[in-house]
């Protein structure tokens, strides 16, 4: 009996080695797919911020671009506005003389009277 507990106990050591022997070739081979892994997964996160990094400079360019149109378009507009309040006064000031020629016409140029109250 005693010698069947020695052998089992030999036995249950020699199963343990192996398995412990399985488990480190496991660990192994897990931990090379695990390394694998994290450097694909580095290689795509540094892709990725090349990537974005691009992105932020043509979103800097098209943003700086954009604000160079809308200041010209601006520029366009006021010299526009301006040129429009030119010839809106210009048209004023003509209709102004009509209007006082026409008046002093009307008015016989201020020498024979009021001829409009006459009957």
């Amino acid at each position: 009996a005693l010698n069947l507990l020695k052998l089992n106990a030999q036995w249950r050591a020699v199963l343990r080695a192996t398995k412990a022997r399985e488990l480190r070739r496991d660990v192994a081979v897990l931990s090379q797919t695990l390394a694998r892994v994290l450097d694909r997964k580095d290689d795509v996160i540094s892709s990725l911020v090349t990537d974005l990094e691009e992105a932020e400079a043509q979103h800097a360019r098209a943003l700086s671009s954009h604000v160079h149109n809308v200041d010209r378009l601006l520029q366009l507009q006021r010299c526009r506005l301006a040129c429009l309040q030119d010839g809106y006064e210009a048209q004023l000031r003509a209709l102004t003389s009509e209007f006082e020629t026409e008046r002093y016409r009307g008015w016989g140029g201020g020498q024979r009277g009021c001829h409009w109250v006459s009957p």
